[in-house]
């Protein structure tokens, strides 16, 4: 069941040349992780202002379980959307202790009701003991979860999130990350999230929507994001890759490396195209009359892996450099590199 459609979405503020978000669809299905993923200013929070009724749209329609809240003639005020929200800031009452903070939208239940579904939350949230602290005695991890909890005790059919982790040190970022999902996953909740951070959407996200300008680029799982990016703009978001200009021909891709043999089928149409291959993606062998060689000048450790540069020269035009990542443990003492790209990573990309 879809608890969240967004048709034809689009939003033009008065003193604004053009629209902040344009045509823009999403469906979210009940249980789902979705991150609105784009740089600042490209009309993701705008989005999400407009899902929690902050915003009117200037045209489309918003579903919320099925039902329209948002279209023409129809506006369904915030409080009446049953939405849960997590501000960036966490918009916590400093008067108020983290028990009354995660209370305080129950009002309308029972005190029993309110009760238990207040100590449900503290136990999921890892915030029990902490119940009488108040949020300048909490740290900015603890002052997020309370944040969350309050979202969620009214168990509302979906919870949005602004940056969540914008405001939470590095140190900690991955295991906030990783606990988030859990309590949303566990309460069988659905969850809609606005980030810049891919890190955020490969943690989180099982569904992202890349957005540009307030235009809608590529919507689906982060792992297809990131191995089979639609054009630049999402292939470059998704970290870095390698783009070589390619034509077609009957061998394969024509590429001023030289012939790129592929087993994937090209379309039929195609003359000249434009190629990403991640630099995970090519294998490192010995000398060998099927890789390219390169000269390595530039190599940095990272870590988990070492980036590699090498720099393939064409004697037809200007030399090519090429970005791989390999083992950490590579004695890359020869400074020659011999290398392929794996069959079925390359990608074709399409025109912005």
């Amino acid at each position: 069941m879809n608890i969240l459609e967004l048709k034809n979405i689009t939003k033009k503020f008065p003193e604004a040349r053009d629209p902040a978000v344009y045509d823009f669809n999403l469906t979210v299905k009940r249980g789902e992780i979705v991150a609105l993923l784009g740089e600042s200013g490209c009309g993701k929070t705008t989005i999400l202002r407009m899902i929690a009724g902050f915003e009117l749209p200037t045209r489309g329609e918003i579903y919320i379980n099925g039902e329209i809240v948002s279209g023409k003639g129809i506006f369904h005020e915030p409080q009446v959307r049953k939405v849960g929200i997590v501000f960036q800031d966490y918009a916590l009452f400093p008067h108020k202790t983290v028990w009354e903070n995660i209370t305080f939208g129950l009002f309308h239940l029972s005190a029993d009701l309110a009760t238990n579904n207040a100590e449900k939350i503290i136990e999921l949230s890892g915030l029990k003991g902490l119940e009488k602290r108040y949020p300048h005695q909490l740290s900015g991890g603890q002052k997020q979860r309370v944040a969350l909890a309050r979202a969620m005790a009214p168990e509302p059919k979906l919870i949005l999130f602004d940056e969540p982790f914008s405001n939470i040190d590095s140190f900690r970022k991955n295991q906030m990350r990783e606990d988030i999902r859990n309590i949303i996953k566990n309460t069988d909740a659905t969850a809609v999230f606005v980030t810049h951070d891919t890190r955020d959407v490969l943690s989180i996200a099982d569904k992202v929507s890349v957005i540009k300008e307030g235009k809608h680029m590529q919507t689906d799982t982060p792992d297809k994001i990131y191995n089979n990016p639609v054009n630049v703009y999402v292939a470059n978001f998704f970290g870095k890759t390698n783009f070589i200009k390619a034509k077609i021909s009957k061998e394969g891709f024509k590429t001023p490396l030289g012939i790129i043999k592929t087993t994937d089928q090209i379309p039929a149409h195609l003359n000249e195209v434009l190629l990403s291959i991640r630099p995970e993606e090519f294998t490192i062998n010995p000398e060998s009359q099927d890789c390219f060689c390169g000269n390595i000048v530039k190599e940095r450790f990272m870590g988990d892996y070492k980036e590699l540069t090498c720099k393939v020269e064409n004697p037809d035009g200007e030399d090519t450099e090429i970005i791989i990542h390999v083992s950490p443990t590579l004695n890359c003492r020869q400074h020659k590199c011999y290398f392929k790209p794996n069959d079925g990573k390359i990608n074709i990309l399409r025109d912005e």
